[in-house]
C-alpha cells in the first residue's frame, strides 16, 4: 500500500504544517479541505487513514464542534484519526462511534501521530510469515504437515533426507524445527545433537515429533533443548496452537534480547555482534561496507529543558527517520542514550556521506513542540568509517567515534568522513 494519507482540514497553515511533518517520514498527504469530495475520500480503502481536524477556530465551515456532523464518516474504508483543538469526552465519543482509532488535541505531538500511522501501516502490511522446516521422512505426513502451517499463514519446508538436513537449515534459515525422531540413517535425537552444536541454531525452537508414547524418550529428547514432545497422529489445531506458541515465545524472547525498549531498534550488544558477522562477510564477498555513529546535540539540554518525555520523542522520531530512510537490508541500532549507529551495506563512503547527510538536513527541520509557544528543532552530528580502509570491526568502530568526535568539535550538524 502506498503510504497516503488524506487529511480533512480547512486550516491551510495547520495542513501545511502536517504536510511537512509526515512527509519527513515517508508518508504522502493529500489534502481535503471540499467537503464535497469526501463521500470519494471515505470510500477510498488505499490510505493509510483520513486524519480529520474538528478544530473550529480556524474552521467556519465547522460552525461549532457538537454541532459537526461526524456520520458523514461512517462507512470510511481507512482508519480515521481525529485531531481537535480542545479535549472534550463528548466529541471523542463521536469520533469513536464513527470508527475514530486516535484521537489527538493541538499542538499535535508528531512522534505520537507517526507511531500510530506506522503502526497502521503494519497492520496493511504484515511482516514475513514465519519459517517453519519440516523434518519428517515419510513425504505424505510431511505434505499434510506443510499444508496445515501454510493455510495458517506460515512458511513451511520440508525435508526428507536426514543426510541433508544441515544444508537446508542453514539454507533456509528457519524460525523454528519439526522433527520426526525416527528419521532413517541419522535418528531425529541425533540430528538435535547436531544442529544445537551450532551458535546461531542454539535458541532455535524445535517440536520433535514421535510414534513413540515412551515417557523416557520425551526426557530424553527435552534434555537435549526441545522444546516440546508431541505424539503421533498430531491433530491439525494441536500442531498449530504449539507451533504458534513457540513461535510467539521466540519472538518475545528475542526482542527482549536484541530490542531497545524505546526505539525497538538493536541494542548495543546485538548491533557489535552484527557488526563482525557483516565486516566478515563483507571480507569474503570482497564488498565495501559503511558504519555511521550519530549523536543527538545538545541533548541533555532537550531533557533539561522540555523534559524526558519529549527527549523521548527525539530519539524515537530519529529511529523512525532511520527506518524510513535507509534501505531494507541496512542496519540500524541504538548504541546508548542519544547515539546511534548505522551499517549501510555495499555502500563506498561518499554515498555513505550524502545519504547520511540528507538525513540529518530532514532531522534538523522536524518540530517538536511540547507547548505552543516553545517549538522545538534538533540536530545531530555524524561519523563515518568504511571497511575495507578499515579492515575490521574494532578499527571501524573507533574510526567512526574518532570522526564523530570531530564533527562534534568543528560546531555539531554536520557529518565527518573517518581519515587515514
Amino acid at each position: 500500500m502506498e503510504k497516503l494519507v488524506y487529511l480533512v482540514t480547512t486550516d491551510h497553515q495547520f495542513s501545511a504544517f502536517i504536510t511537512q511533518q509526515l512527509l519527513h517520514f515517508g508518508y504522502f498527504v493529500q489534502e481535503v479541505r471540499d467537503y464535497k469530495s469526501l463521500e470519494n475520500v471515505v470510500a477510498n480503502h488505499q490510505s493509510v487513514a483520513i486524519v480529520v481536524d474538528v478544530s473550529y477556530d480556524k474552521a467556519p465551515s465547522f460552525s461549532e464542534h457538537r454541532k459537526l456532523d461526524f456520520s458523514r464518516f461512517q462507512d470510511s474504508k481507512s482508519p480515521l484519526i481525529f485531531i481537535s483543538d480542545i479535549d472534550d469526552q463528548e466529541i471523542r465519543l463521536k469520533s469513536i462511534q464513527v470508527g475514530g482509532v486516535a484521537f489527538f488535541v493541538k499542538p499535535v505531538n508528531i512522534v505520537s501521530l507517526i507511531d500510530k500511522l506506522d503502526a497502521l501501516y503494519s497492520e496493511s502490511n504484515p511482516s514475513q510469515p514465519y519459517r517453519v522446516i519440516i523434518i519428517e521422512d515419510q513425504q505424505q505426513v510431511a505434505n499434510y504437515y506443510q499444508m496445515i502451517l501454510k493455510m495458517s499463514g506460515m512458511n513451511p519446508h520440508v525435508v526428507t533426507e536426514s543426510r541433508d538436513v544441515l544444508r537446508q537449515v542453514r539454507e533456509f534459515h528457519p524460525d523454528l524445527i519439526l522433527l520426526d525422531t525416527a528419521m532413517p540413517e541419522i535418528n531425529g535425537i541425533d540430528l538435535a545433537r547436531i544442529i544445537r552444536q551450532i551458535d546461531e541454531y542454539v535458541g532455535i525452537p524445535i517440536v520433535f515429533l514421535s510414534n513413540d508414547v515412551d515417557f523416557s524418550k520425551r526426557i530424553e529428547a527435552l534434555d537435549l533443548g526441545g522444546d516440546d514432545f508431541l505424539i503421533k497422529p498430531i491433530k491439525a489445531s494441536h500442531l498449530i496452537a504449539v507451533v504458534k506458541s513457540r513461535l510467539e515465545r521466540l519472538k518475545t524472547l528475542r526482542s527482549y534480547m536484541v530490542r531497545d525498549s524505546l526505539t525497538n531498534l538493536l541494542n548495543h550488544t546485538a548491533f557489535r555482534n552484527v557488526l563482525s558477522l557483516e565486516v566478515n562477510r563483507s571480507s569474503r564477498q570482497n564488498v565495501p561496507l559503511a558504519l555511521a555513529m550519530l549523536d543527538i546535540d545538545h541533548f541533555k539540554k532537550v531533557n533539561d529543558t522540555f523534559g524526558h518525555a519529549a527527549g523521548d520523542s527525539v530519539l524515537k522520531s530519529l529511529a523512525r527517520l532511520l527506518q524510513q530512510r535507509l534501505r531494507a537490508s541496512d542496519i540500524i541500532g541504538r548504541y546508548g542514550g542519544e547515539e546511534f549507529v548505522t551499517l549501510l551495506l555495499d555502500c563506498e563512503a561518499d554515498e555513505a556521506l550524502a545519504i547520511m547527510d540528507e538525513i540529518r538536513a530532514t532531522f534538523s527541520e522536524i518540530k517538536f513542540y511540547p507547548n505552543e509557544k516553545d517549538a522545538l528543532n534538533v540536530t545531530f552530528s555524524g561519523g563515518i568509517s568504511t571497511f575495507p580502509e578499515y579492515p575490521n570491526a574494532k578499527i571501524l568502530s573507533d574510526a567512526a567515534d574518532q570522526a564523530l568526535y570531530l564533527a562534534k568539535g568543528s560546531g555539531r550538524n554536520q557529518i565527518k568522513i573517518a581519515k587515514h
